[in-house]
């Protein structure tokens, strides 16, 4: 069993006993109440692997040794990425980033 699935078994069973412990305070049966944690505890789940690929789906590379933002040399932007070799086409300007090639 890998590491990811793991902790999401330890959390789902985790958040399904505190579901549970709720449940039967307010009358309930607590397989009700552990159902519906381990069920959240999924969509939980879904969300992190969505929210992880966000990165992926907007392009941003990962920053190289040596790489930064600095004040953009043509001027078209607040900010543009030295990856340690070159410039880029990542801008930004006022905490917005974009793309705009050089040329």
């Amino acid at each position: 069993m890998g590491a990811g699935l793991g902790i999401y078994l330890g959390s789902g069973v985790l958040l399904g006993v505190v579901c549970a412990l709720i449940a039967v305070g307010k009358g309930h049966p607590p397989w009700v109440g552990f159902l519906l944690g381990f069920v959240f505890s999924f969509g939980g789940l879904i969300a992190v692997i969505v929210m992880g690929s966000s990165a992926k789906v907007h392009g941003i590379p990962p920053p190289h040794p040596g790489s930064r933002w600095l004040s953009d040399p043509v001027g078209r932007h607040q900010y543009r990425l030295w990856d340690g070799q070159q410039w880029t086409g990542h801008v930004s300007d006022g905490g917005r980033s974009g793309f705009d090639p050089l040329g």
